[in-house]
């Protein structure tokens, strides 16, 4: 019996164990499902205006990053770097069922194969604003850089326009400097809901934005998604800063401490629940070892009587729990194998499975809680009286 009350508090902190060793990468990996938390957009030259003693203010030039020099992002962060998605905007005039509204025309990688990185399968790393973006789609996603015809409305420029999937839409831009304009026709191919300025934007390939603007290779802004489990959201930043000249890269702060503190509040409960669980296992243990003594009252006595000293007893009930925690460690483990996956498949994702480093770690809080359960136990044993116990008392 104290070797399945071990046991059962065994497979529960090593289950939970196992999920904690991995629950800050798993989760951090989840909250990249609701977007980007880092965003790198060109160095801005701020220049001062105004007239001899009165500050108008400032104004800013606008800049563009070299497309050429995106890839870079996933070459400096590595695996921490889950996507990124390049932006250019630009006003347009769109036009549907007879109705035509003035909307920002956002650029963009849908599903883009990064030809510059190559993934764990050996071909092209994707990316695009389908692996990192919590958007809401309604339809589908534009299918790659090759689909030139297609495009993505928002909900509230769907709604003006009644679009609708399957719709066409006409797409005009106006160059203010040339007055030329180009037209394009595209079909909508999903709707998205975000809640925010995206609901009153146009998506398109990226390729057709630049096209279309006459600027082949520029984007305005990066959305970068990275998981911080390893490294803070600003160090990421600092180091893609570093690597990209003329670039600048800001985390947000509220999203990164709250990831943390939610992170951390997780960790503190998993291991709160595995303290529990062997606390519990620790009283099943002293127990039975209490109900034991009593049983072997009359064998400590003629030990006793026969000259084994009170170390002696303590020693053997000492082993006798050593060994029922390792017994109970050994087998908790294999059982908590089984259940971390079961709480990886359904709560913390495939990643919470079996860590190695757990095994020693379950052994030994086992052992311990065997060893501090039979305190107890032991001071009772020492304090049997051979005489009372030889006459049957």
């Amino acid at each position: 019996m104290a070797m399945v009350a071990i046991m059962a508090g065994a497979a529960i902190a090593s289950a939970l164990l196992s999920a904690a060793f991995s629950v800050r990468d798993t989760m951090a990996g989840e909250f990249r499902r609701f977007g980007p938390n880092i965003i790198v957009s060109p160095a801005s030259s701020t220049i001062e205006v105004g007239l001899p003693g009165i500050s108008l203010g400032t104004i800013t030039e606008q800049g563009y990053l070299n497309e050429s020099d995106v890839w870079k992002i996933k070459a400096m962060g590595g695996d921490a770097i889950v996507g990124y998605a390049p932006f250019l905007y630009q006003k347009v005039l769109v036009g549907a069922y007879g109705k035509n509204v003035n909307a920002v025309m956002a650029g963009t990688y849908f599903s883009h194969p990064e030809p510059n990185i190559t993934g764990g399968d050996g071909k092209p790393w994707v990316t695009g604003v389908s692996k990192i973006s919590g958007w809401g789609v309604r339809g589908g996603w534009v299918a790659g850089d090759r689909d030139v015809s297609g495009c993505m409305a928002g909900a509230s420029l769907a709604n003006t326009l009644s679009l609708r999937v399957g719709s066409e839409v006409m797409v005009v831009y106006r160059n203010h400097g040339s007055a030329d304009s180009v037209t394009r026709y595209l079909n909508v191919t999903g709707i998205v809901f975000t809640g925010g300025a995206e609901d009153s934007q146009l998506f398109v390939n990226m390729g057709v934005a630049q096209e279309l603007s006459s600027r082949p290779g520029m984007v305005h802004i990066v959305h970068v998604s990275a998981v911080t489990s390893s490294a803070s959201a600003d160090a990421i930043a600092s180091s893609i800063q570093s690597s990209i000249p003329s670039v600048e890269a800001r985390s947000s702060v509220q999203l990164e401490q709250a990831e943390s503190v939610l992170l951390q509040r997780t960790e503190t409960l998993v291991f709160l629940v595995a303290a529990a669980a062997m606390g519990a296992s620790a009283l099943g243990v002293m127990t039975t070892m209490s109900t034991g003594v009593l049983e072997r009252r009359r064998e400590m006595g003629i030990m006793k009587a026969l000259g084994a000293h009170d170390r002696n007893i303590s020693a053997l009930l000492l082993a006798e729990a050593a060994i029922l925690g390792i017994a109970g460690g050994l087998a908790g483990y294999i059982l908590g194998i089984a259940l971390a996956m079961y709480l990886g498949t359904g709560f913390f994702g495939p990643s919470a499975t079996f860590q190695p480093a757990v095994l020693p770690i379950t052994l030994a809080i086992s052992v311990a809680a065997a060893l501090a359960a039979s305190a107890l136990p032991i001071k009772r044993a020492l304090g049997v009286q051979p005489a009372a116990v030889l006459r049957g008392d």
